[in-house]
């Protein structure tokens, strides 16, 4: 069996695990994003606001190629995630592979949005045991964004509960949506949740007090691979406070397999999440997890910069098209990421 320089996460410490495939036997990789996924540019709202970047304000406009737009609003610019569902499909199990297990147990928990987990279930059939439907969705408690990663949802009727869960949370109904949830079946992941988006100085992330109140209807909290070691350090005080089990998630939205998986002895996803519900779970962290977070954020944004033109959208208009016959300066500069980003992943640097 192939020997990994992995750390598992049990009972929230944790240990060196050099052979995972022989030691549980199968790897879930619970969080990832394809294409049906959509990120937006709303953070620039913020940057634009730092006192340095007031002289620069007219000048990063006009290299996104909207000088002429009055109060540009930067969540008006988006691009989705760059993998196709089979991308995702292939990824993962070429890096369970790698660590010695037969496939992966898969979950595409795409941002407010069921379709790649549909088409995932239709595109391979005879893995439906091992790839559950889901999706992660974005509720407000207390007004703070946070994510729940929910998998395993029922294939009849999945169109109409995505519709209601996803009207539930616009419209901020928390104790419906949490009894829809369990009323489901699903298993529900707190994903992320000391992630601290814009918050205001001196306020707490009311994470606790979410989990004081829909607990009941939480399995686990996530160890995040897109997150520091020190804000999931953090995650696991908390989730033993709270005496929820942690799964791994991946949540790389790049073109690389997960760096957090979980570890199971269930052949099939409904059987790792029972184990979740009664509470056992086991996290995976391997090498490629520990690169420094401001380096895998940097990764992010110089892929989006590197193909803007062909990934990017204002006000759902491919830029594409927008920019089609101007030359702005994310061309100049997008041209070098690209060549930055061939260089870092032939350097074995792409983390």
């Amino acid at each position: 069996m192939p020997t990994t320089d992995c750390w598992a996460i049990e009972d929230y410490s944790y240990r060196r695990c050099a052979q995972p495939a022989q030691e549980f036997g199968h790897a879930v990789s619970l969080h990832n994003h394809s294409q049906y996924s959509i990120e937006n540019m709303a953070f620039l709202n913020e940057v634009v606001k730092l006192r340095f970047m007031r002289r620069f304000r007219g000048l990063l406009q006009s290299a996104f190629g909207l000088s002429a737009i009055a109060d540009l609003n930067y969540a008006d610019i988006f691009y989705r995630s760059p993998l196709t569902v089979e991308d995702v499909f292939l990824t993962e199990s070429a890096s369970a592979a790698a660590l010695g297990f037969i496939g992966v147990h898969l979950g595409i928990t795409d941002h407010d949005e069921v379709a790649g987990s549909v088409e995932l279930l239709r595109a391979h059939p005879e893995e439906a045991h091992r790839n559950p439907l889901g999706e992660e969705i974005s509720i407000y408690f207390d007004d703070y964004l946070f994510h729940l990663g929910v998998t395993g949802m029922p294939v009849a009727g999945i169109e109409q509960l995505h519709s209601e869960l996803q009207l539930t949370a616009r419209e901020r109904r928390l104790d419906d949506l949490f009894e829809m949830l369990r009323a489901s079946g699903s298993l529900v992941v707190f994903n992320h949740p000391l992630v601290p988006w814009g918050k205001e100085p001196g306020r707490r992330i009311p994470a606790e007090a979410l989990l004081r109140r829909y607990g009941w209807a939480i399995h686990a909290l996530e160890y995040n691979g897109m997150r520091s070691r020190k804000e999931n350090d953090r995650v696991l005080e908390l989730a033993r406070y709270a005496g929820k089990p942690v799964v791994g998630g991946g949540d790389s939205h790049l073109l690389l397999a997960s760096s957090v998986l979980s570890l199971t002895r269930a052949t099939s996803f409904q059987g790792f999440a029972e184990e979740v519900k009664e509470g056992r779970a086991v996290s995976l962290i391997q090498p490629t997890f520990f690169a420094p977070l401001g380096w895998k954020i940097f990764l992010r944004v110089l892929y989006f910069i590197a193909h803007y033109r062909s990934i990017g959208y204002f006000r759902n208009q491919p830029v594409g098209e927008l920019l089609r016959g101007r030359r702005v300066l994310l061309d100049p500069v997008g041209s070098l990421s690209r060549g930055f980003l061939s260089a870092t992943s032939a350097l074995g640097l792409m983390r």
